[in-house]
């Protein structure tokens, strides 16, 4: 109750901050786990908190460089990794996660952690009723589902004299772009978008006299019923014109067009398809409050044994420092079972 966690994040920030462009700066950071902050419970204003009191890492080769130490750290441990080889579907037999099918083969495991999105591990890879226990279809379809992204990956020949890393350019109606996220399921007409410049902190990210550009703009998940965006060819060449017009008005990247040497567009069809992401939505599920906590799917498997879930539709959520913290207690709960059950078996020798 002292946390005001049923009050709404922007409302939150309006009780201390009078300059609404202050107000959306901070709570336009709700987005980033994926939900409205005119929804999002006041609790999440800890994200803005933290930056601020406490400040954030930059890491050297950037995000990717975290996964390849995971990796090399993975391995050094006696790991063996298997890349680029789906998982059919998790084995549970007796009521106890046994393995993974792997190219229509039995993998045996004496424990499966499925980092997998939640609902898609529910609807595709868990055949059990009594492990999927709740989580129907039926319940994965209602629930709720976090904005998705639109993102441009740019590799530049050249290098603006610019100073901010992080910059945001905000709608002229932010309301209204919020409502086309979450209410309207259309891309916004006049998007709100992040912008993101690497190299500025790690020249190794471009070569001499080049720059590397992130721009993201928050557009809805898609929808079952296809009334949302349409994400053809045509499409995406549109959307791609109508952000890099802002970007060339709006921001120092005055005629970036004319120096794209590369490019990579993401879309929700993409975080679909590639990644699995139920619904193209970025960020999981949505952490609305009855969403969050305890009330987000759990990292242990509620109707099977040796069945570990992290992610960020998973407890407790998503941002990257909380997935990997999600990873965390998905472990810390197979340890624990790990050593019950060599005790259990030493009393019983």
């Amino acid at each position: 109750m002292r946390l005001h966690t049923l009050g709404d994040a922007y409302s939150s920030v309006a009780r201390y901050v009078h300059d609404d462009r202050l107000r959306k700066a901070l709570a336009f950071q709700t987005l980033y786990i994926g939900i409205s902050p005119y929804e999002g419970p006041s609790l999440y204003m800890i994200i803005p908190m933290i930056e601020l009191v406490y400040g954030v890492w930059f890491m050297q080769g950037g995000m990717y460089a975290m996964a390849e130490a995971m990796e090399r750290l993975f391995q050094e441990l006696g790991g063996e990794l298997h890349a680029s080889q789906p998982v059919e579907r998790i084995v549970v037999e007796e009521g106890r996660a046994c393995g993974v099918v792997v190219g229509g083969r039995m993998v045996p495991a004496d424990a499966v952690v499925c980092d997998a999105d939640f609902p898609y591990a529910m609807k595709e890879l868990v055949d059990d009723a009594r492990t999927r226990g709740k989580y129907t279809d039926g319940k994965i379809d209602g629930m709720d589902y976090s904005c998705s992204c639109f993102v441009l990956y740019l590799g530049l020949d050249k290098r603006y004299p610019v100073d901010s890393v992080h910059s945001i350019r905000f709608a002229s109606d932010f309301e209204r772009n919020i409502a086309d996220l979450f209410d309207d399921a259309r891309f916004p007409e006049d998007p709100s978008f992040y912008c993101y410049a690497p190299s500025l902190m790690d020249p190794s990210l471009a070569p001499e006299g080049c720059q590397t550009l992130y721009v993201l703009a928050p557009v809805p998940p898609l929808s079952a019923d296809g009334s949302g965006p349409a994400w053809g060819e045509d499409d995406v060449a549109a959307y791609r014109d109508r952000v890099l017009s802002l970007v060339e008005s709006e921001t120092p990247y005055k005629d970036v067009r004319d120096h794209i040497v590369c490019e990579r567009i993401y879309t929700p069809l993409d975080f679909a398809e590639r990644f699995n992401a139920y619904n193209g939505a970025t960020f999981g599920l949505r952490p609305t409050l009855l969403q969050s906590n305890y009330w987000r799917p759990h990292n242990k498997a509620a109707g099977c044994e040796r069945l570990y879930f992290c992610g960020s539709s998973t407890h407790p959520g998503a941002g990257v420092p909380i997935v990997l913290l999600s990873a965390k207690l998905a472990v810390q709960e197979l340890m624990r079972d790990d050593r019950e059950e060599r005790t259990h078996a030493g009393g019983a020798r």
